[in-house]
C-alpha cells in the first residue's frame, strides 16, 4: 500500500509540472546611440565571442589586436531603429536597442569594474608597430601588379587590386585609384567586409565588416585623386581566411558624392598572398 501511494504522489507532481509553463527570462535591452562619423567604442569585462547586428546599417568589429574591445558606428546618416547582441567569453549576453543621433552624448562604455584601461583592454597579439609597417608598404609599392583584371569601373572612376602580400600575420592589399575625369574625386574611405555568397531570406544578416590597421600612400597622403591622375595605396588588415560560401567585398566610396566602386574577391584569390621577406 505504501508503494501504491508514493507512486501516486509521484505521478501527481509530476502531472503539475508538465502543466506549469516556465516564465522566460527577460533581459534588459540597453539604450545605444551611433552615428557615422565618430565611433562607439563598447569595452567588456571579458573577451567577445560573437556579434549578431539587427541590419547593415550597423558597422561592428572587435578592435585589431585587441578581444574584448568592439567598434560600432552608423554606415550612414539616418539609419531607422535597429539591436546589437554581444556575447562575451564568460557566458553573458548584452542586448542594445540602437537609435541614429548626430552627436551621440556618449562615444565609450565599459562594463568592466576597474576604470583603468590598462586592466580592461585584453591585447591578443602584438602587431608590428608603424613604423615597420610603413616600411613594408614602402616596399610592396616597388612590386610589380600581381592582378590585371580585379577591378570595378564607374563614372570613369577605377578601383583595382593589384596584390596582396602577408608578412608577420599581417595582409598588406596594394589597391589602385584611376580617376579618367574631369573632376577630382575625394575618397571617403576604403571599407573591407566579408559576405555570404547567398544570403538566406528571414535571416539575420552577418557581414562582418574588417576595420583596416593602417593605410598607406606614399608621399601623398591626401585622399583627392586629382582629375586625370591615379594613386596607388595599401591598406593593412589583420590575417583572416574565408570559406568559399563567403567573399570580401572591397568599397571605395566618395566623399559628399555618389561614385562609389565594390569589388568583389573570392577565396580562391584570398588564400594565396605573396609572403614578404623580412
Amino acid at each position: 500500500m505504501k508503494t501504491i501511494c508514493l507512486a501516486i504522489i509521484s505521478l501527481f507532481l509530476i502531472s503539475k509540472g508538465f502543466g506549469q509553463s516556465t516564465s522566460p527570462t527577460i533581459l534588459p535591452s540597453y539604450p545605444l546611440s551611433i552615428t557615422h562619423q565618430k565611433t562607439t567604442t563598447l569595452i567588456f569585462p571579458y573577451a567577445i565571442k560573437s556579434v549578431d547586428r539587427g541590419s547593415q546599417d550597423i558597422l561592428a568589429q572587435k578592435a585589431s589586436g585587441v578581444e574584448n574591445v568592439l567598434w560600432i558606428k552608423a554606415a550612414q546618416k539616418q539609419i531607422e531603429q535597429t539591436n546589437l547582441t554581444v556575447i562575451t567569453t564568460d557566458g553573458n549576453v548584452y542586448s542594445y536597442l540602437v537609435n541614429y543621433a548626430p552627436n551621440p552624448t556618449v562615444l565609450t562604455l565599459s562594463y568592466s569594474a576597474s576604470n583603468q584601461l590598462s586592466e580592461t583592454v585584453h591585447f591578443s597579439e602584438m602587431h608590428p608597430n608603424q613604423a615597420q609597417l610603413k616600411t613594408t608598404c614602402q616596399q610592396i609599392m616597388t612590386r610589380r601588379k600581381l592582378f590585371q583584371r580585379k577591378k570595378d569601373s564607374h563614372f570613369g572612376i577605377s578601383l583595382h587590386l593589384e596584390g596582396i602580400y602577408i608578412q608577420d600575420e599581417v595582409l598588406y592589399y596594394r589597391i589602385r585609384l584611376h580617376n579618367q575625369t574631369a573632376i577630382n574625386y575625394t575618397m571617403d574611405q576604403f571599407r573591407f567586409s566579408i559576405h555570404d555568397q547567398k544570403q538566406a531570406k528571414r535571416t539575420a544578416t552577418q557581414e562582418q565588416e574588417l576595420l583596416p590597421i593602417y593605410t598607406y600612400s606614399g608621399a601623398d597622403s591626401t585622399q583627392t585623386i586629382k582629375a586625370h591622375s591615379q594613386q596607388t595605396f595599401v591598406v593593412v588588415l589583420d590575417k583572416f581566411t574565408i570559406s568559399d560560401q563567403k567573399y570580401v567585398l572591397i568599397e571605395s566610396n566618395e566623399k559628399n558624392g555618389g561614385r562609389h566602386l565594390h569589388l568583389r574577391i573570392r577565396n580562391r584569390t584570398l588564400v594565396k598572398p605573396i609572403p614578404i621577406a623580412n
